[in-house]
């Protein structure tokens, strides 16, 4: 029983799809549009520019020739410690000095600091609406937190591993946020699994029996008789289901053998 009614699901959502392919398309094509146009023309463009810092718990490690994981679990315990003491008010409200604009929620909103894979790195990324002032932004910030850690933590490290004089900071020319691509085919996707789910909808709450619906098959019923439909029989056509023309065709070929039959009894009988 299970099973029937499994493979009846099956059938009603493979028929959905196949009798609406077209719409449940355009759909999705109108969908993608859509988030394409979004992504390239009304979302804001974010850029985001990012530094990276190396934490140690010691001013100078050079001594030891080998690795002490006591230091290494040290250093990572003050990353931590680094991304509330870098996003504080005392350096946040220092780096407002430098940028009048923006609030203080609105600085901390654009700044994120985090470990990079739990490890003894440091990443400090600013996004903002203009790519060149998120570069300025993250400068002045990674001077300010240098600064203050020396100043709390004057036994430990920290060292610039990005930017660099060799490698500067480069001002983005690509947007991190939207994604056109990804705003694509998310539309799409979207457009495709509304479009269809509304199809199955009208297809689950309509409970019309139509000429077309192969009942034998899906539910293992036989079907005796059909009504024709009047207005077409009007015009001199008729139409009628594949199950009474094959059940008629039956008739037509049992009639026809019995008669054969008759005739043949009837000739040895005489």
């Amino acid at each position: 029983m299970e099973e029937n009614e499994q493979s009846i699901d099956l059938r009603v959502l493979l028929k959905v799809f196949k009798d609406h392919l077209l719409p449940i398309a355009v759909a999705g094509v109108a969908a993608a549009v859509i988030g394409f146009i979004l992504s390239a023309v009304i979302v804001p463009k974010q850029y985001t520019v990012e530094s990276r810092l190396y934490v140690e718990n010691s001013v100078d490690n050079s001594s030891s020739s080998s690795v002490n994981i006591n230091d290494i679990n040290a250093a990572q315990k003050l990353v931590n410690t680094c991304q509330e003491l870098f996003k504080g008010d005392r350096v946040i409200s220092d780096l407002k000095t430098s940028f009048n604009n923006y609030t203080l929620g609105e600085l901390k909103d654009m700044i994120v600091i985090e470990a990079v894979n739990s490890t003894e790195i440091l990443s400090i990324s600013v996004t903002s609406l203009d790519p060149q002032e998120a570069v300025n932004i993250v400068t002045r910030l990674v001077d300010l937190s240098i600064n203050e850690f020396e100043r709390v933590i004057p036994n430990g490290s920290i060292k610039r591993l990005y930017p660099d004089e060799q490698h500067p900071l480069q001002v983005p020319k690509a947007p991190s946020f939207p994604s056109i691509p990804m705003f694509t085919v998310i539309g799409l996707v979207i457009g495709l699994v509304i479009s269809y789910a509304v199809f199955l909808v009208i297809e689950m709450v309509d409970v019309k029996v139509k000429p077309t619906d192969d009942l034998m098959q899906i539910y293992g019923i036989p079907v005796f008789a059909e009504i024709m439909d009047f207005e077409l029989s009007d015009k001199g056509s008729y139409k009628y289901s594949s199950y009474y023309s094959s059940s008629r065709a039956e008739k037509q070929q049992t009639e026809q053998a019995d008669k054969n039959s008759g005739s043949t009894n009837r000739k040895e009988n005489a």
